[in-house]
């Protein structure tokens, strides 16, 4: 984790930073799972040929076992990280962001459209094998909200969105040790990142993803 030194260091809303290893691990990382969990089980699965992993003069990128390996470059053979998924009990606003002020909206809701993949990240990463349950332990945090689906539905307003996140990041000691770089965000549609209005002050440093 960053030092303390962190702590308390302006986030300018137009400070560019550029792109750290955590950045890219925590991009990497997702594309992984997205093909490990949509892979059919071995029970169901068709031929798959090695062959259309394997690049000029290199070995396909397989295991013994037909999962995909880590590519041998400067993380090593295998993918070892340990992923932190909030719970929604665990902090103040989060099941706002969730099913809205009055907690009527549920998952089943939101996995229509693009929507859905706020909803189908989080559940990956729940079942994931990377996923710890100690944070000191943690190389990335998942911050889960179904945000975009609860903002179409009415369940909050973009002054409520933007409060209540605030309020949500204001809990996290781990967010701020970090400045925000090993936590993971997710804000699908065109809109993106904007869902939070502020979103440029308190987590321009952290990993956004945008699914479209």
């Amino acid at each position: 984790m960053r030092s303390m030194s962190n702590k308390g260091r302006a986030l300018g809303a137009h400070q560019h930073f550029s792109c750290t290893r955590t950045h890219q691990i925590g991009a990497l990382l997702l594309v992984v799972f997205t093909k490990l969990f949509d892979r059919p089980r071995a029970s169901t699965a068709t031929s798959f040929s090695p062959d259309l992993l394997r690049t000029y003069g290199r070995p396909p990128l397989l295991t013994d076992g037909g999962d995909l390996s880590w590519p041998q470059r400067g993380y090593g053979p295998h993918l070892d990280l340990k992923i932190y998924v909030y719970d929604e009990d665990e902090v103040d606003g989060l099941k706002a962001l969730m099913y809205g002020r009055d907690g009527r909206i549920t998952p089943k809701d939101c996995l229509k459209g693009q929507w859905g993949t706020q909803v189908k990240i989080h559940k990956l990463l729940l079942q994931s094998r990377f996923r710890t349950r100690k944070k000191e332990e943690a190389d990335l945090f998942f911050v889960p909200a179904y945000v975009k689906c609860v903002r179409m539905m009415v369940g909050l307003k973009d002054k409520e969105i933007t409060e209540t996140y605030v309020k949500v990041l204001n809990q996290l000691p781990y967010f701020r040790l970090s400045g925000g770089r090993n936590h993971i965000f997710v804000f699908p549609s065109g809109a993106g990142a904007h869902l939070f209005k502020s979103w440029e002050i308190y987590i321009n440093r952290s990993i956004i993803l945008t699914p479209e």
